[in-house]
Order: structure tokens, then sequence, then C-alpha cells
């Protein structure tokens, strides 16, 4: 099943997320796009090769290596991400006496 990369990133830039969780899917969306993407590319280098030239899928052949450099980074980025969210407490901490502590 594949899906239109429009809609993700159309759903992505609808405005910055509001939430921890709404940051960890859009980044989600976000490195499947560049996962797709960095394929796609890297899947033009031999046609380029062969009737364009050399120097042209030399050229291919490093944008699909940044394009892949970015899909690493957001995958670094959602892993902080994620991190971040299962370290939030989920309630006010509590002291012995089941007061809030402040």
């Amino acid at each position: 099943m594949t899906s239109d990369p429009h809609v993700g990133l159309a759903r992505i830039a609808e405005g910055p997320p509001g939430t921890s969780a709404e940051l960890v899917s859009a980044l989600t969306e976000l490195a499947r796009l560049a996962n797709h993407f960095s394929e796609v590319v890297r899947g033009l280098q031999e046609p380029t090769r062969r009737l364009v030239g050399s120097a042209a899928a030399a050229s291919v052949s490093l944008a699909a290596r940044r394009a892949e450099e970015a899909f690493l980074e957001l995958e670094v980025t959602l892993g902080d991400a994620a991190a971040a969210r299962r370290s939030l407490p989920l309630a006010t901490p509590r002291g012995e006496d089941g007061r809030p502590m402040v």
C-alpha cells in the first residue's frame, strides 16, 4: 500500500505540533517520506548515467546521499523526541503524605 506523499507533507505543514505526541507523529511521517525520497533519488542514478552521462549521475548520487543523511538525522531526532516523551512525568510528583510537591 502506497500513500500520496503530498498528503503526508500537507498534514505535517498544517501547523507546528502542539504536543510531544504530535511532534513524534510529524517526525515519524517526515522520516518515512525522507526515506522514500532517498530511495527514489537513488533509483534515478543508473538511468541518469545511461541517458545523460556520468557527471549527471554523480550529481544524482550526491543528492541521494544527502537525502539519506536527512533521513538519518530525522531518525535520530525522532529517537530523541520519543525518549523525551517517555521521560516526562505523567502526573505531578507527590510526597509521602500524598500532597503535590512544589
